[in-house]
């Protein structure tokens, strides 16, 4: 058995207690964001694709990114265009009550059966299981559709349960309270037009109840209101880096240098959609011969002072070619002001070694430099004064 509730805007921030952020101070979020949006920006060698240089500070920056504002919180859902009826509901009705209120939706798809919120101090999720166990009564292939959408309620002016109204899209066609048989009100309209598109109120017929539940888009902004924002954003600037996994390499101990050959032994056929022949199996190919690698990656642990000392002098180095800085260490207890500190020195925007680009190049050790050289990879280490 299932209880069908369909999304709606506003109820997911308020389930297990949880709400988002708002605020304007976004400074630091901003800093998150550009750990992840670095692979898009200018063009790349396509077997590079994968080495976003953020991608594990992606999912740490998703985290924090999930207690952002959202632009519309109370957004209204899309509503259904066809001509349906919707029956207003609450807990309000008892058990008997709602049973015959969910009978009269059963099988039916231009049928909606709608509840405003929650009752004061109960979570959705809690609601959701106390209606879903009274649905379960009801035959599996019969369950009605049921939302929690208090923006109905608002927008056909529901002040009491049992109400039943003809709607179309956001317009509401007729209402009537105290009525849950569909029958009857159809039986009521064929008589009765109302002028200027006006709604036919056809009033009250019928037993009603106060509606038990608060309106949810209500208790979320009481809940919001309630919050300290500053220590929200405090938390989850420091959780970022409680939580980013730094990827840690040994210190160079002397200069090296080693090429890596990426030519690959094509496993099949590539075959463009006209049937043309572009690799053949077996055939060997050096991608940098179609796809110059023409950056120049250093990367180093931003705790050392002589490792930044030597990245900054390669990044300064090199001409003609963008420089990428990844480090692999940084003081955890500074935290962004040590993020943003470092970015400042060298000029620009600083991104996390992440392990798929630790592999693609087989680093070893820090301070490293990647760069092209031919038809090869260079990836050179250096020494520095501070190694161990």
């Amino acid at each position: 058995m299932r209880c069908h509730f369909k999304p709606i805007a506003v109820a997911a921030v308020l389930i297990g207690g949880s709400v988002p952020m708002a605020g304007a101070d976004t400074d630091w979020l901003e800093r998150s964001k550009a750990l992840m949006q670095h692979a898009q920006k200018g063009p790349r060698p396509a077997w590079l694709d994968a080495n976003p240089h953020a991608a594990n500070a992606k999912a740490l920056a998703l985290e924090t990114l999930k207690h952002a504002p959202s632009p519309q919180p109370f957004a209204k859902p899309k509503r259904d265009q066809r001509r349906h009826y919707v029956l207003y509901a609450s807990t309000s009705l008892g058990r008997t009550g709602l049973l015959n209120l969910f009978e009269a939706a059963a099988g039916r798809d231009d049928v909606l059966v709608v509840f405003r919120g929650i009752r004061d101090g109960q979570r959705v999720q809690e609601f959701i299981r106390e209606i879903h166990g009274l649905a379960q009564t009801l035959d599996a292939q019969r369950v009605p559709s049921i939302e929690l959408d208090p923006t109905r309620f608002q927008n056909a002016h529901i002040q009491v349960v049992p109400s039943l109204t003809v709607e179309e899209g956001d317009r509401v066609l007729a209402k009537v309270e105290g009525v849950t048989d569909i029958a009857w009100l159809e039986a009521q309209l064929k008589s009765r037009q109302a002028p200027d598109d006006r709604v036919v109120d056809l009033g009250v017929h019928g037993d009603t109840q106060a509606i038990a539940e608060l309106d949810l888009i209500e208790v979320m902004k009481t809940r919001m209101a309630g919050i300290d924002w500053a220590a929200k954003k405090r938390e989850a600037q420091a959780h970022f880096w409680q939580k980013a996994e730094l990827l840690s390499l040994v210190t160079a101990r002397q200069d090296r240098e080693r090429l890596i050959d990426i030519t690959v032994t094509a496993p099949r056929d590539v075959v463009t959609p006209a049937g043309q022949i572009i690799v053949r199996q077996g055939q060997r190919i050096n991608p940098l011969s179609q796809l110059p690698f023409t950056q120049r990656l250093v990367v180093f642990d931003a705790t050392q002072p002589d490792q930044v000392a030597a990245a900054e002098r390669e990044g300064k180095a090199v001409t003609g070619r963008p420089v990428t800085y990844l480090i692999t260490g940084l003081e955890r207890d500074q935290g962004w002001q040590a993020f943003n500190a470092l970015e400042e020195r060298l000029g620009q925007s600083v991104f996390l070694l992440t392990a798929d680009v630790r592999q693609r190049f087989n680093l070893e050790a820090v301070p490293s430099v990647v760069e092209q050289d031919g038809m090869h990879i260079k990836v050179r280490e250096i020494a520095v004064a501070g190694h161990d």
